[in-house]
């Protein structure tokens, strides 16, 4: 799974010499966190609502209502943007953009493809590709927990007999380590109105099913 397949592609953007309160407004508008900000054209920063309220005037400051309104009119989106984002490429495998995006603590990221912007990856579309990754909403899907600990090799050959010997399709397959990281759960999710078969095999294989929901 690439970048390109889940990001937002209709990107709303807003230039550097916007008054920040216009910024504010149409993110109000259009419902989003944050708006990448170009100058004549080219990606120079981003922008969310969070910085626009930090670089508002506290209700501590002396200046009158007049004076704050003319500041806030007069401050443009440049000033308080985060210059030079982070970005990543459209082809990037979309785990490496999740990773990214932790480890540089940022709910978003444009996506740039040579010098151009051609899309932006949000939480909000990492959600969406952990849901498909994980079959989540599929109907007529079950979802069984193996507690893969000390298993064989061989091990994942045995359960994709079983689903194969029940005609049970698999939608995903993910291994979640346990706290110590030596062990870890299997979690497959099939789909079945009725998981009783594939389970009762399971278990005579010798897999520790441990839920089925």
């Amino acid at each position: 799974m690439r970048v390109k397949e889940f990001m937002t592609r209709d990107v709303i953007t807003v230039d550097s010499q916007v008054p920040i309160l216009e910024a504010l407004e149409l993110m109000k508008q259009k419902r989003i966190k944050r708006l990448p900000v170009t100058k004549k054209g080219r990606l120079v920063g981003i922008v969310t609502r969070s910085q626009i309220r930090d670089a508002s005037p506290s209700d501590a400051t002396s200046l009158s209502v007049h004076e704050l309104n003319y500041l806030l009119f007069k401050m443009t989106v440049g000033y308080v943007m985060i210059k030079d984002p982070i970005t990543v490429e459209p082809d990037l495998p979309v785990e490496e953009a999740i990773w990214m995006g932790m480890k540089h603590g940022i709910g978003a990221l444009p996506v740039v493809k040579n010098n151009e912007l051609v899309g932006i990856i949000t939480e909000s579309d990492v959600s969406r590709v952990i849901i498909d990754a994980l079959g989540v909403g599929e109907p007529d899907s079950r979802r069984i927990t193996i507690d893969a600990a000390g298993r064989r090799f061989g091990y994942l050959k045995d359960l994709v007999q079983v689903l194969d010997d029940h005609q049970t399709p698999m939608l995903s397959l993910l291994g979640i380590p346990k706290t110590e990281k030596k062990d870890w759960f299997l979690i497959l999710r099939v789909r079945a109105q009725d998981a009783d078969g594939v389970v009762t095999d399971l278990k005579q294989k010798g897999f520790d099913v441990t839920d089925v929901t």
